[in-house]
């Protein structure tokens, strides 16, 4: 792998055509520029606001059951005329309450187990959100590189074309009576030339994704570092399909969502059944009176009382709710069903995808090594006027290509390693890189 960092090195020496400035003058590391916008970018804050009210909303349902506390003042006069009496008073009264529920058959603990799985579920959609920002970024940040690697390489094998072709001119007209390989150089020329400007267009396109992503302005690609991937990462990445899918049905997201709708609605359900039965409430209630009855004098009233109601009317009123929450049930089940289907799908893929980026890059690595030593193969044969330049162009275009495929490859590996974590739920931003090490990608199991 240093052979092959030395041959880019070498190889990339033209940088003019991907400067553009950044107010940082700093190493932007693809750490550094995570942690930038981890906590303030709209999808992780909205993501935070969710699981803040599901939290407060399970302490709304908990309140079902404190104390309804309340007092109640009057305040007045009764002016009574009759023939054998006239009177004339004011009058206060005091009442104390305190009214507390006891039993509900059920409706609202399972309420507060719903509200706790909601709660739970918005921490994983938190999770869900700082992950896919975590691949977004990563991909935007690598991409942007491996984008200014390709050009950079298409700029390199254009000027080398140019001096090895002796051609600075591509047009030519109709019937000029060109040399064949006079033509063939000036194809390659204008084929090279073609390859610089697509390559050109998608960096552009790669600098605008990165300044979105990352909010920023501007960028200079000489900033950006490739990530090493961390040693953690590396050692929680599964050793076989059948170790990833067994830890997705474990611990992916979309799947433990999936099966607390399905407790949900078994909740729900419980609730709808909570509606057959009875309710048990309790009440205390003190009142001090001052002449509330026309005495002219005070007294006081105590009461206290429990309170069992039965819902006859709930035998007919309730069951089409019930039925319907019996329905969801049955369809929480179903989706459940379909979400380990889908979950053991993604986990195959997501490890088919790494395994293919390893031994890619491995092939890559190889593919580059061999490029080059063709390439000094030729550059030697032509000086000793053992082979003509078509040759070295030749062994040019397919460094030029082998080096464009060692960059796609060394990216896809890091990302691939980020997106089979995030299948199985233990991708963490703490991961993301290992920042001790300086060098370039560690493909190390």
């Amino acid at each position: 792998m240093t052979s092959i960092i030395s041959i880019l090195n070498k190889f990339f020496a033209i940088m003019a055509i991907v400067s553009f400035t950044l107010t940082n003058a700093s190493a932007d590391t693809l750490t550094n520029m995570v942690n930038q916008i981890i906590d303030s970018h709209e999808d992780i804050v909205n993501a935070k606001k969710e699981l803040e009210e599901a939290d407060r909303d399970i302490t709304d349902e908990l309140l079902a059951y404190a104390p309804d506390l309340s007092v109640k003042y009057e305040s007045g006069r009764n002016d009574k005329y009759a023939a054998s009496s006239t009177s004339q008073l004011n009058f206060d009264t005091w009442d104390f309450t305190w009214k507390q529920k006891i039993m509900d058959s059920g409706a609202t603990l399972n309420g507060i187990r719903n509200k706790q799985l909601e709660s739970e579920k918005s921490e994983l959609d938190f999770i869900t959100a700082r992950n896919d920002l975590l691949i977004e970024a990563a991909d935007a940040y690598l991409g942007l590189i491996k984008a200014g690697e390709k050009l950079e390489a298409s700029v390199a094998a254009e000027e080398n074309t140019r001096a090895t072709s002796g051609q600075e001119e591509i047009r030519v007209q109709v019937g000029s009576g060109l040399a064949s390989d006079v033509l063939k150089a000036k194809r390659q020329l204008a084929s090279a030339q073609k390859t610089v400007i697509t390559d050109e267009k998608s960096f552009k396109s790669a600098v605008f994704t990165f300044e979105k992503i990352f909010k920023v302005d501007a960028i200079e690609t000489a900033n950006l570092t490739k990530p090493r991937l961390s040693p953690d990462a590396l050692a929680l990445v599964p050793n076989s399909m059948e170790e990833t899918v067994e830890l997705a049905l474990t611990n992916n997201r979309d799947l433990m969502k999936s099966k607390m709708d399905v407790e949900i609605a078994r909740n729900d359900l419980n609730v709808a059944l909570a509606g057959f039965g009875p309710s048990v409430d309790a009440e205390l209630k003190y009142s001090d009176k001052q002449d509330a009855s026309h005495t002219g004098g005070n007294h006081n009233e105590e009461q206290a009382k429990v309170t069992v109601e039965f819902p006859l009317s709930g035998l007919y009123m309730e069951m089409p709710g019930y039925l319907n929450d019996r329905s969801a049930l049955d369809r929480a089940i179903n989706d459940l069903a379909v979400k380990e289907r889908d979950t053991v799908k993604i986990a195959k893929e997501a490890w088919i995808e790494y395994s293919n980026a390893r031994t890619m890059l491995s092939y890559s690595e190889n593919e580059a090594t061999i490029a080059q030593e063709l390439l000094a193969i030729a550059q030697k044969e032509r000086a000793a006027d053992q082979t003509d330049a078509a040759a070295v162009l030749s062994a040019e275009e397919t460094l030029e290509s082998s080096l464009k495929d060692l960059s796609d490859d060394s990216m896809s590996l890091v990302t691939t390693v980020y997106e089979i974590l995030d299948v199985i739920n233990l991708l963490d931003p703490s991961m993301i890189e290992n920042t001790k090490v300086e060098g370039t990608f560690n493909t190390s199991s």
